[in-house]
């Protein structure tokens, strides 16, 4: 029986030893390749392009891409070996390049080289190397605008930067996690419904909602009853985020946001600060939900500097086009009034 028992351990050692080295390998393989194709865009680009007009490098492209095509294949085609002069441009430090290679694919890298913006790339950088985001999810949480989305895009550029560095030492702050607007056109609600409408739908779809919050949120309860006396409170929706190690308070509103919300939120946050936090957890955070908001009641109540985060959240998913105008404009305006303030 003993020896059974000794034979089921080594098996499972061995199984494990075994998924450790193939993993090992794969990621060494996908390094080394992602290095290489690094090397080749580096050398066309200095050897060819750099002193050579643009038609004449082209032309020069092509044929070298013939020449490799024929000995290994369609992985080195006209478009791969243009995707391989960007990849050396944009990411010009061949160490940093060694460095996330052992943790991101060359189909990562196909997708930074393409964002112009140097901190909105920094920022899905260190986001798939923290939660190890697949280029499926990559590709998600672009086309959903989640960095534009993030209250980190509105800030300055020296904090964006500061905040991303922290993200490399594993630092996430609320800026990070924090959205407006949230999308919830997965809920499929109809054109009149009322609060408790739009709580029911989230809690039948709780999965998507918590993906639609961010990495790190877990439901804890619906309407958690919070006693203040003989008075009765209720939070609509209670969460944590153990990247930020805090509970999360979740006010749902179907009009445009009211001052008086900031009162009520306050009162929730203390509650949960005094009775529920525990000695390892950063203070609580709220978050009100309203299907609109005047930005300068925002401003005047100072809700930015507090741990309230007020978002608009939309029911009905704009056309892209539109969205992404109405982002670049609300990120535009929030830098202007920062610099304005300096």
């Amino acid at each position: 029986m003993n020896e059974l028992i000794e034979n089921k351990n080594l098996v499972v050692e061995l199984k494990s030893l075994i998924a450790s080295t193939k993993e090992q390998v794969a990621i060494s393989v996908n390094s080394s390749l992602t290095l290489m194709y690094w090397q080749i865009g580096y050398k066309i680009n200095e050897d060819i392009l750099k002193n050579s007009r643009a038609e004449y490098g082209n032309q020069i492209v092509y044929a070298v891409s013939r020449q490799l095509v024929e000995e290994y294949g369609n992985g080195f085609s006209r478009a791969n070996l243009f995707h391989m002069i960007k990849f050396s441009q944009v990411f010009d430090d061949f160490e940093i390049v060694s460095a996330l290679s052992r943790q991101l694919s060359w189909t990562h890298f196909r997708k930074f080289i393409y964002i112009e913006d140097d901190l909105k790339r920094e920022f899905y950088i260190q986001m798939c190397c923290l939660d190890k985001w697949s280029t499926r999810v990559l590709d998600n949480r672009i086309d959903s605008m989640l960095y534009e989305r993030t209250a980190l895009s509105k800030k300055p550029d020296e904090l964006i930067s500061y905040e991303i560095e922290k993200l490399k030492e594993g630092v996430v702050t609320p800026n990070m996690v924090l959205k407006d607007p949230y999308v919830l056109d997965f809920l499929e609600l109809n054109d009149r419904y009322l609060e408790k409408d739009l709580e029911d739908a989230i809690l039948t779809d709780i999965e998507n909602f918590i993906l639609e919050l961010g990495a790190g949120f877990s439901f804890i309860a619906r309407q958690k009853r919070v006693q203040i006396g003989e008075d009765d409170f209720y939070i609509d929706l209670l969460f944590y985020n153990r990247k930020l190690k805090r509970l999360i308070a979740l006010d749902l509103k179907l009009g445009k946001f009211k001052a008086e919300y900031k009162g009520q939120m306050e009162l929730y946050l203390k509650y949960l600060e005094k009775y529920e936090k525990e000695e390892d957890e950063n203070t609580p955070l709220g978050i009100i939900l309203c299907s609109d908001k005047n930005q300068e009641q925002i401003e005047l109540l100072e809700l930015e500097k507090s741990d309230i985060h007020v978002a608009k959240y939309l029911t009905i998913l704009p056309p892209k086009e539109e969205f992404e105008k109405r982002l670049h404009k609300a990120i535009q305006n929030a830098k202007q009034k920062y610099q304005s303030r300096v």
